[in-house]
């Protein structure tokens, strides 16, 4: 049986500016693979279909683009190795709310992985940002640089 949605609230901000993102999810653990989602490691699953619908299935918050979904894949990836090994957990983003003026995707990586952290109470992954005034963006680093789909040691 499914676990009750929860929202994670990811919140960044060192200038001005920042980046803010609720995220819903919610997880099931089973024996064995989920009939739908998209594998993110041996036994982690994916399910952001109800993110990739215009209107959004639950009509609340905004529609991610593919590209935008392969940043929440990215995310879960590094939670991936901290799960049990011996089950099969699908991971179903329910809504993702953030202000399209102060956004960038690889704060959905983050968000995801910040909602991993406290569902399966995993110890903190470390993520380094810093801002560059000059591009008025943040700039993630380690294990957040890689862009989804990119070869290792490619950045955003």
């Amino acid at each position: 049986m499914p676990e009750e949605p929860r929202t994670t609230r990811y919140r960044l901000f060192r200038t001005a500016w920042g980046i803010r993102i609720d995220l819903t999810a919610s997880a099931v653990t089973t024996a064995a693979p989920p009939a739908h989602g998209e594998r993110v490691a041996d036994g982690v699953w994916l399910d952001a279909a109800p993110v990739l619908t215009h209107p959004p299935t639950d009509g609340r918050g905004n529609r991610l683009s593919p590209d935008e979904a392969a940043w929440l894949h990215h995310g879960l990836s590094l939670a991936a190795p901290f799960l049990p090994p011996d089950r099969h957990t699908l991971v179903t983003v329910h809504h993702v709310r953030f202000p399209e003026t102060d956004y960038q995707p690889e704060g959905l990586a983050a968000a995801l992985l910040l909602w991993a952290e406290q569902e399966f109470e995993l110890p903190a992954h470390p993520i380094t940002v810093t801002f560059d005034r000059s591009a008025n963006r943040y700039v993630y680093e380690g294990d957040l640089t890689a862009r989804p789909g990119a070869a290792p040691g490619s950045s955003v």
